[in-house]
């Protein structure tokens, strides 16, 4: 008995560091639990009571986050990535299970960067389960010499730029100067945000005054001169088009997504949409991508589809759309598994898209 309670507790435990994580999303959160919970205890009415006490932690973090006021320590970790992106270091948050996992993920991304990326920083799943538990959060960072191998000798130069580029957010951190220890950021009260947007720095209290919106690049100029110099049809172009968009987004957003590219040339902009097929119920292994059931959706739509239903919600990428981003994410965003406000796809110029079609094209003829 001692030794079910044992395992009770410790299921309870990886239910609370799975909901305050916050990287989930709450059906990823219930298949996880459900997992564990069914190789742990085997009983249905075990399973239930563990999956009832996620349930009841899933709808309190819920209305806890719906509170929080400003910006909150995560808040300023992702802004601070943000940044370190921009600036040629990969910056990852809650990537792979283990240091080795991480190490392989962003070294990856480093390549696939344009240009390559000199360095990275980075924290895992374990260290989200510390950082939950009060333990605060290592970073682990590196420098990358030509061949995407570590360089120890340039690495602490990355160590300090993390370091600097976190305190202009308003983090403090620790760290001893040598490669062999991670960056660490105090204990501070965990709160990653699962489904709410964080409030902006730089606002008066009151009206909100309106950022700048960047000037879209304008698709049909990039589609002309495809046309004139590669000597295809427009309907070839408007398909290369929108196969680079789709692609482009499913690295951005997540390759599992279903995702419908369409190009309109009336706004001259290719216009994205996600599917997500309406099941009965989820399968006993958990929830597949892009399904839902009718209870998740709610009483105001779960009324209105039935089982086989197909849903399609446009996700909006573009900056003059973020109005309708907030609002898609507080509606819909669990549904999509997305928050899509002020998440661009990157790099979006016209050379990049330009580039992006002529790879579609010349894999069209192949």
């Amino acid at each position: 008995m001692a030794m079910d309670d044992d395992v009770k507790a410790a299921l309870r435990e990886k239910a609370e560091v799975a909901v305050l994580g916050g990287y989930l999303s709450e059906k990823q959160v219930l298949a996880s639990i459900r997992e564990r919970a069914e190789h742990a205890l085997g009983s249905d009415d075990a399973v239930e009571a563990i999956l009832a006490y996620t349930r009841g932690l899933l709808e309190r973090h819920g209305d806890e986050e719906r509170h929080w006021k400003g910006p909150t320590v995560n808040d300023a970790i992702t802004r601070a990535f943000e940044e370190l992106n921009g600036k040629g270091i990969i910056a990852l948050e809650d990537v792979g299970g283990a240091l080795s996992d991480g190490w392989t993920e962003v070294t990856q991304a480093a390549k696939d960067s344009d240009p390559p990326a000199r360095g990275a920083t980075f924290f895992q799943g374990q260290d989200v389960e510390r950082g939950v538990l009060g333990q605060g959060l290592m970073l682990a960072f590196g420098a990358f010499d030509e061949f995407f191998q570590l360089d120890d000798a340039a690495s602490p130069a990355i160590a300090r730029e993390v370091r600097d580029t976190l305190a202009r957010h308003g983090l403090q951190t620790e760290w001893d100067g040598s490669v062999e220890q991670r960056i660490h950021i105090p204990p501070f009260p965990w709160r990653k945000r699962r489904a709410t947007l964080p409030a902006r720095k730089g606002r008066a209290r009151g009206r909100k005054k309106a950022e700048p919106v960047p000037e879209r690049i304008r698709c049909s100029q990039v589609l002309d001169a495809v046309v004139r110099e590669e000597g295809v049809t427009r309907e070839e172009a408007i398909a290369a088009l929108e196969a680079h968009i789709r692609e482009a987004a499913l690295k951005h957003y997540g390759d599992w997504r279903k995702l419908e590219a369409r190009y309109d040339a009336e706004n001259d902009r290719v216009e994205l949409f996600q599917d997500v097929l309406v099941v009965e119920r989820h399968a006993d292994t958990g929830p597949a991508p892009n399904e839902t059931t009718p209870a998740e959706l709610g009483p105001d739509l779960g009324t209105k589809v039935e089982p086989g239903d197909e849903l399609v919600f446009q996700l909006f990428y573009l900056a003059e759309h973020w109005a309708e981003a907030r609002e898609q994410d507080a509606q819909y965003g669990h549904i999509m598994n997305l928050v899509a406000f002020e998440r661009s796809i990157e790099p979006m110029t016209a050379q990049s898209m330009k580039a992006g079609m002529l790879e579609q094209l010349r894999a069209a003829k192949q």
